[in-house]
């Protein structure tokens, strides 16, 4: 049984606080007691992202759909294929929705890029970032070309185009929507890597050794690269608080894919990235 094999992995793994924090997780993950009510909406309607909502996206186009359905969010190291690059490590990475607003705001948002520039030279000089949404820049950067303590400027992609089906790109078409309001994942949620009360020592097994001192920094002050949108929940989640599947442009035009991802989540909506919901 996996559950048998990820306790294993626990006890081998971790100590003190961490391993309590995940054998917690692997309970609450295999606890099936609570109904998760999930978000209804009719063809057309506008995906609308609650406070507190969780997206996750997948490469490729199905390739990774079935496992994910089937088995959870399940951290790499866990279940063996990790390939021990990742700086944070032992839990599943999620885009974590800081207030709410409506889904085509969000992905246009985020389809953006973000601006980092400095004001002043030398030692004095200050660094800013901001986020450009989607098709601003020249307009950004007008009002950047004639602001005099501005000197310099560069931009880079959102983290979001990278993982998530975006305006942009079409590398990433399939995201996952979870509902987080309910007991169950408010639970799971405080064995969340980027969760400022959680100790130094504690997130010792969590991190590359190499990006631990930079990231005990990072939490409570972040840069232009890491977000303070994200979440890296220990261990992972189960795939029942999915209520909705966001896809991109290539998906959305393929009636075949949409079938197949409705019939594996057949009490789960599907929307595009104009925020709507495509079928129901």
């Amino acid at each position: 049984m996996d559950k048998d094999k990820y306790i294993d992995y626990a006890k081998k793994t971790f100590n003190g606080k961490a391993l309590e924090l995940v054998l917690r997780n692997i309970e609450l993950f295999y606890n099936n007691a609570e109904k998760i009510n999930k978000t209804k909406y009719k063809i057309g309607e506008d995906v609308i992202l609650k406070k507190g909502t969780f997206l996750h996206g997948i490469p490729g186009l199905l390739d990774n759909f079935d496992w994910i359905v089937e088995n959870g969010f399940i951290a790499a190291d866990f279940t063996g294929n990790s390939e021990g690059k990742n700086k944070i490590k032992n839990s599943i990475g999620m885009w974590n929705i800081k207030e709410d607003c409506l889904l085509k705001d969000y992905v246009y948002n985020y389809s953006g890029i973000t601006l980092t520039y400095t004001i002043g030279r030398g030692p004095e000089a200050k660094t800013e970032s901001k986020l450009i949404p989607y098709h601003k820049f020249d307009i950004e950067t007008e009002k950047i070309n004639n602001n005099d303590k501005i000197w310099t400027y560069w931009g880079e992609k959102t983290k979001e185009v990278t993982f998530l089906p975006s305006l942009v790109s079409n590398k990433r078409q399939i995201a996952f929507i979870l509902n987080m309001d309910n007991l169950l994942a408010k639970q799971m949620i405080v064995a969340d890597v980027w969760n400022i009360d959680l100790d130094a020592e504690t997130l010792t097994e969590f991190l590359d050794y190499r990006y631990y001192p930079k990231f005990l920094e990072l939490r409570f002050n972040k840069d232009a690269s890491t977000t303070d949108r994200e979440s890296a929940i220990i261990f992972g989640l189960p795939s029942r608080l999915i209520e909705g599947v966001l896809v991109g442009r290539k998906i959305e035009y393929d009636q075949k894919s949409l079938n197949y991802i409705k019939a594996k989540l057949p009490d789960c909506y599907i929307c595009n990235i104009d925020g709507k919901v495509i079928i129901e």
